[in-house]
């Protein structure tokens, strides 16, 4: 013999039943103790009409209808985790009310031993229902274990069943339950060591069994906290019977006597309701809906009928104050005025009442300024589709919605299996079909013409929505080929200043070196014949080399040799060290080590020079600072001196607007920071990528 626990562990009961699987012996297990609820149910029907214990039928009507459903979920769900626990819970409770009838039968007669054991077994049998029905709860509606405290604290609950052991071992008397008369019948199995108070002992029993159907209440509750819509609709068929609670809650505090018929069978409709609630729970039955039932049926009405209430207390209670000091006309007056003055607080209420069960109505205006705030910011069709499905959802309480956009070709990808829609409403922009709308049907009943009507304006809305998505797309999509146009502008004129100055080094710098080298060897030659042709030549020989000069000036100022050959951070200590004003250069130790890309340098350089010109000609400074700085993936220059300063928006040179532009143009940002008296700082940042190793 072997011990396999059913699939899943989902309901914590083990079976006994060699290589059998649980889940085949489950439905036998089930069955078998179907049959005996019922069996045990007329065997206690029959009993209760020979021995005239009439006040037993209407718990044994209540126990029918417990019975019928666990029937019922058996043969629809024979493998339902739960089925077995729903089924001992009928089994015993039915058996329970048997030992009950016993029990009482007994008590006359039966010695102080045989009636304490009765007592004690009718407690047990009552705490095991107690017991199933928290196990229920605790995994309800699936039955399936989701976190294993669930199992630890769903096994802790048969602890409940030591609490009639402890009190037969040590309460004097016989703690029998409440609803017996106050009769004191000695306990013979009492242990005068361990004795405890009677009330104490009655307190503990009558708790217990709700203690432990909490415990499972509990479970649930933390199950509905973290389970989805689809998970949770089960689950709130549990809302209608705890709805009903407060009446027979509120009846057994203020009825006495006669009410108590009133209260057992108040106490019985809920009974009846969690047995069907789990029933539904469990069948998840498609022609109904929970959130239905709940909100338009028990709750409304519940919440109806204390603000209804409310609504006489206060008129009935100005009224009655009224007549112990006015005429009886005069206190009927007073009675309709504090009526009609009570009218718009019971409006109020009723209307929060309405608001609180059936949740906010659709408003086309409110679904409209929804998609809007779900769309701020989105530019982006691929975020945009969800966006709007999710709206719609929401919205409408619908329980699925799609949201497609045509392809090039015509089609929608809309993929097999996929629910047909009880509603397709186009998106058109412009009079262009760009999409469409598919809707299932709400959460609580049917598409209405008020519903299509609002998801009609609800796709206008969004194809408004997809042609601006379009066209921020389609001017994104310019600003960055407009970008990238410009950096390829920017990087062929790095490539031409680089061809230009190689050209004049190469070229008319080289033929001017030979021609003043050509010069000087005819001087030496021809100046022996006359001091004036040797003037002459030396004068030639000179302009040549100014000539030579300004070309290389020319030249450096085109694109600086030095800067192809050893990179920015020479190229700006050259630059730095020609000035004839003090320049300190602070720069990150890598960037002697690392090439950047032409033209980031180039743009770094021209813009560090135009800089140092611009204190010469307008600044009259007398200390300059350069600072080079890499950010991550950007280049930082900076240029700060202690001249006279200028006022940014009234320069009038094109200088800086050319170096803005060629900034620009590379992706990057200028900044200028100057004022009169106060010096200037000129601040540029390149985006970079990847470096280069020195050359």
């Amino acid at each position: 013999m072997t011990t396999s626990a059913l699939p899943g562990d989902a309901s914590g009961l083990r079976l006994r039943g060699g290589a059998r699987s649980g889940s085949a012996v489950r439905p036998v297990i089930a069955w078998g103790l179907v049959g005996l609820s019922s069996t045990c149910w007329v065997v206690v029907v029959v009993a209760a009409f020979s021995a005239d214990l009439w006040h037993f039928l209407p718990w044994m009507v209540m126990y029918a209808v417990t019975v019928a459903v666990a029937i019922v979920v058996l043969v629809r769900r024979p493998q339902h985790p739960l089925v077995p626990w729903l089924a001992l819970a009928t089994l015993v409770t039915v058996f329970e009310v048997a030992i009950w009838g016993l029990r009482e039968a007994l008590a006359a007669s039966a010695p102080d031993a045989t009636v304490a054991l009765w007592n004690l077994a009718q407690e047990c049998l009552y705490l095991i229902p107690a017991i199933a029905v928290a196990r229920v709860l605790g995994l309800f509606a699936d039955g399936v274990v989701q976190r294993p405290y669930e199992q630890v604290v769903l096994r802790l609950t048969w602890l409940a069943l030591l609490v009639p052991i402890v009190l037969i071992a040590s309460s004097p008397t016989v703690v029998l339950p409440f609803y017996v008369s106050d009769e004191s019948i000695p306990n013979p199995f009492a242990n005068p060591l361990v004795a405890i108070d009677p009330r104490i002992g009655g307190v503990a029993q009558e708790v217990t069994g709700p203690a432990v159907v909490i415990v499972g209440a509990v479970l649930l509750a933390l199950r509905y906290r973290r389970a989805d819509a689809r998970a949770r609709r089960p689950m709130r068929w549990l809302l209608v019977p705890v709805a009903l609670m407060p009446i027979p809650l509120v009846s057994q505090a203020v009825l006495t006597g006669a009410a108590d018929v009133f209260v057992s069978l108040a106490w019985g409709a809920v009974v009846i309701g969690f047995a069907v609630a789990i029933g539904l729970g469990m069948l998840q039955p498609a022609g109904l809906n929970a959130d239905r039932v709940v909100r338009g049926t028990v709750l409304y009405g519940l919440l109806w009928t204390v603000i209804a209430v409310v609504f006489v207390i206060v008129a009935s209670t100005v009224g009655t104050a009224a007549g112990a000091l006015l005429p009886v006309g005069w206190a009927v007056a007073v009675a309709m005025v504090a009526a009609v003055a009570f009218q718009p607080v019971r409006a109020r209420l009723e209307r929060l009442a309405d608001r609180w069960v059936f949740g906010a109505r659709t408003d086309p205006a409110q679904l409209v300024v929804g998609l809007g705030e779900s769309l701020a910011g989105t530019y982006d069709l691929d975020a945009l589709l969800p966006r709007m499905r999710a709206t719609l959802e929401d919205g409408m309480g619908l329980r699925w919605a799609r949201v497609r956009l045509l392809r090039s070709d015509g089609g929608t990808g809309a993929a097999d299996g996929e629910p047909p829609a009880a509603l397709v409403v186009p998106i058109e922009v412009d009079g262009e079909r760009v999409g469409m709308i598919e809707c299932g049907q709400k959460t609580s009943g049917h598409l209405s013409g008020a519903d299509v009507a609002i998801i009609e304006t609800f796709a206008r809305q969004a194809g408004m929505a997809v042609r601006n998505v379009r066209l921020k797309q389609e001017l994104t999509d310019q600003a960055a080929l407009l970008r990238t146009s410009r950096a390829r502008l920017a990087r062929a004129q790095e490539q031409e200043r680089r061809r230009i100055e190689r050209n004049i080094h190469d070229g008319v710098q080289q033929d001017l070196t030979a021609l003043i080298g050509l010069v000087g060897q005819a001087r030496q030659e021809y100046g022996r014949s006359g001091d004036a042709v040797g003037e002459d030549l030396e004068r030639a020989q000179e302009g040549l080399r100014r000539v030579l000069a300004d070309l290389r000036d020319f030249a450096q100022g085109i694109h600086p040799s030095v800067l192809s050959d050893h990179g920015l951070l020479a190229a700006v200590e050259a630059l730095a060290g020609r000035h004839p004003v003090a320049v300190e250069v602070r720069a990150d130790p890598v960037l002697r080590g690392i090439r950047l890309s032409d033209e980031v340098e180039g743009a770094a350089y021209f813009t560090l020079a135009e800089a140092l010109a611009n204190t010469l000609k307008h600044g009259s400074a007398h200390r300059i600072e350069i600072e080079l700085h890499l950010e991550g993936r950007a280049l930082e220059v900076c240029a700060r001196d202690d001249g006279v300063g200028f006022d940014v928006e009234r320069a009038t040179g094109s200088g800086l607007a050319n170096l803005r532009e060629r900034v620009a143009a590379l992706g990057g940002r200028l900044e200028v920071v100057s004022r009169p008296g106060g010096g200037t700082t000129v601040t540029a940042e390149f985006p970079i990528a990847a470096e280069r190793s020195p050359q």
